[in-house]
């Protein structure tokens, strides 16, 4: 159980079927976003003996990359969702990563161990809080002086085929109508990268930087294999589920998806373009 939750809502999401999706479909999505593990860990800066926190972990794939960069430190992953942190934990065991553990907490208010880590890292986990700023200034306390936070988000909507053809598909055969922007926690969340850099300065930390990079995303098993990823977590799954939808609809949903991206299709692998802002930012502290 967790001492302490802001964000109930998301604990509610990612322990329903719907976040147990993204465990049961684990590997096709480590397959998917593996290209992005390396800018954020480069970015980091490692050298091999830091401690780290890994900030919405999920199954563990980020955490266990960041463990592989830090023989002789340590990573501590952390998520909201339990079935997720019991995934991570078996693949830790697995592996054999010694220097990794896992904290089932909501990282907006859990009182982490002050001054106790080098580096943050963040795949696609820093907007999902509700309350940015407390985020910022929670997770930051457990920053040594001059620790580094380093944190991917998605970038506009627009650039992000992933997420727009599928939805597009969904939407058009159930006849959904369109939903009225939001500006509450979710993947696209940071999206205006001007917005971010402003809750970091509100936040007090330091030296805040955003880079935009275009990084293929490479889902497994062609177009139909991505398609149907596509239909089990996402904004398309997302319409699925809110419109009571049938298994034909599904089905019809993935020939759609499947036709919009067989032009992604090299050879046998898939390229999705993506565009994704690398935010980075440094823990200071008041004289």
């Amino acid at each position: 159980m967790m001492a302490q939750i802001a964000n109930q809502p998301q604990a509610e999401f990612w322990t329903s079927p719907a976040g147990r999706a993204w465990v049961d479909h684990e590997q096709a999505l480590d397959a998917t976003m593996e290209g992005l593990l390396r800018p954020l860990l480069d970015a980091a800066d490692l050298c091999g003996s830091e401690d780290m926190l890994d900030v919405g972990c999920g199954t563990g794939a980020s955490t266990l990359a960041a463990a592989r960069r830090v023989p002789r430190g340590t990573v501590l992953g952390l998520d909201i969702a339990a079935p997720m942190l019991d995934r991570a934990r078996h693949r830790a065991q697995a592996e054999g990563a010694a220097n990794v553990a896992f904290h089932l907490c909501d990282a907006q208010v859990e009182r982490l161990a002050p001054d106790s880590r080098d580096v943050m890292i963040s795949r696609f986990g820093m907007s999902f809080f509700d309350d940015s700023v407390a985020a910022f200034r929670n997770l930051s306390q457990a920053l040594r002086d001059g620790g580094r936070m380093v944190f991917l988000s998605w970038a506009r909507l627009a650039d992000n085929p992933w997420f727009t053809i599928p939805e597009k598909a969904a939407r058009d055969w159930l006849t959904a109508p369109p939903e009225p922007p939001t500006k509450g926690p979710g993947p696209l969340a940071f999206a205006d990268a001007d917005h971010v850099l402003a809750l970091i300065a509100q936040a007090g930390l330091v030296e805040g930087r955003v880079e935009t990079l275009q990084i293929d995303l490479t889902p497994p098993g062609g177009p139909s294999g991505a398609a149907r990823l596509a239909t089990h977590v996402g904004p398309a799954a997302r319409l699925l589920r809110i419109c009571n939808a049938t298994p034909q609809d599904r089905e019809a949903i993935v020939a759609r998806i499947e036709d919009d991206f067989t032009g992604f299709g090299h050879g046998a692998d898939m390229r999705i373009p993506s565009s994704v802002h690398l935010f980075s930012c440094r823990a200071g502290r008041q004289e």
